[in-house]
């Protein structure tokens, strides 16, 4: 199939490289000239808009980070939709108001946008292991089936209605995001009663604490490793539109307030940009002195 991949960062890349692999025609856009040249180098056409993405596409997979991103990719000069309809898969984290009103706009070009987020980070983005949330149309389901298989192991079909993918995939990160903390700061009090770290951290890892955030996380924080696989504020934005959610939807989550001070706190220690491990450093900084 011929798919287009807005935005090759740390999913992205993966994404295309992996479509690749499974014999699709692909073409790429990103502002990372860098980024570009790796997929080029997989064999992956580098094409220089959106609107030349859709054009040479039968599904555009848009990896951007924000809402503000996604409405340049669709409304901007040379935006995907000035191109012929074509059906858009948006990947991308965003408030589900903001996924409806995107939907809206695709809808009337002509097209269809499947609301997808994903999850897994960018090692299961490359090899097709990672968890897809999917509100769609059936039959755009059925149209791209082959392209959401080779994409992700785990595909959940969670309605038609545009946005509730993105509900869903907000959930699951306020989670994430609240058993990191939880779980750095285990660790963190830990460290000050004296004991071994590694230990600790291999017994939470097979024990009734154990989560999958903290297993991936945690070794490089002890490791002292914050280059980026997931930004710190990648997590920020998206706790910071899942509470947002919640109050619009007359619920609170106080695990997620505490948890989005500690993300701010590694944001404004100038860590936005370091691995969001990078919390085990705030919740250090944050106790008391032993």
């Amino acid at each position: 199939m011929r798919v287009g991949v807005i935005g090759i960062g740390n999913m992205g890349l993966g994404i295309a490289l992996r479509l690749l692999e499974r014999g699709h025609r692909v073409a790429v856009r990103d502002l990372r000239p860098d980024l570009e040249q790796i997929a080029a180098a997989a064999g992956a056409r580098v094409l220089p808009t959106p609107r030349s993405v859709a054009a040479a596409a039968d599904l555009v997979v848009v990896v951007v980070v924000s809402a503000a991103q996604i409405d340049e990719v669709l409304h901007g000069p040379d935006g995907l939709l000035a191109a012929a309809p074509t059906d858009v898969l948006l990947c991308s984290t965003i408030a589900p108001e903001d996924t409806a009103r995107f939907a809206d706009a695709v809808a009337a070009h002509g097209g269809t946008l499947l609301d997808a987020p994903i999850s897994g980070g960018p090692v299961k983005a490359r090899a097709g292991t990672m968890s897809l949330m999917l509100a769609a149309p059936e039959a755009a389901r059925l149209r791209h089936a082959k392209v959401l298989a080779d994409m992700a192991a785990h595909v959940f079909p969670i309605s038609e209605r545009a946005g509730d993918a993105a509900r869903v995939k907000l959930l699951n990160n306020l989670l994430a995001a609240v058993n990191l903390v939880a779980g750095a700061s285990a660790l963190a009090a830990g460290e000050r009663m004296g004991l071994d770290l590694a230990t600790l951290q291999q017994v939470i890892a097979a024990s009734s604490g154990q989560s999958w955030i903290t297993d991936d996380r945690l070794p490089r924080a002890l490791a002292g490793d914050y280059a980026p696989r997931a930004h710190a504020h990648i997590l920020t934005k998206d706790l910071t539109l899942a509470l947002q959610m919640l109050q619009a939807a007359g619920e609170s989550s106080p695990f997620g307030e505490a948890a989005l001070a500690v993300f701010r706190a590694a944001c404004d220690a100038g860590w936005a940009e370091r691995d969001d491990a990078v919390v085990l450093d705030v919740v250090r900084r944050a106790a008391p002195p032993a």
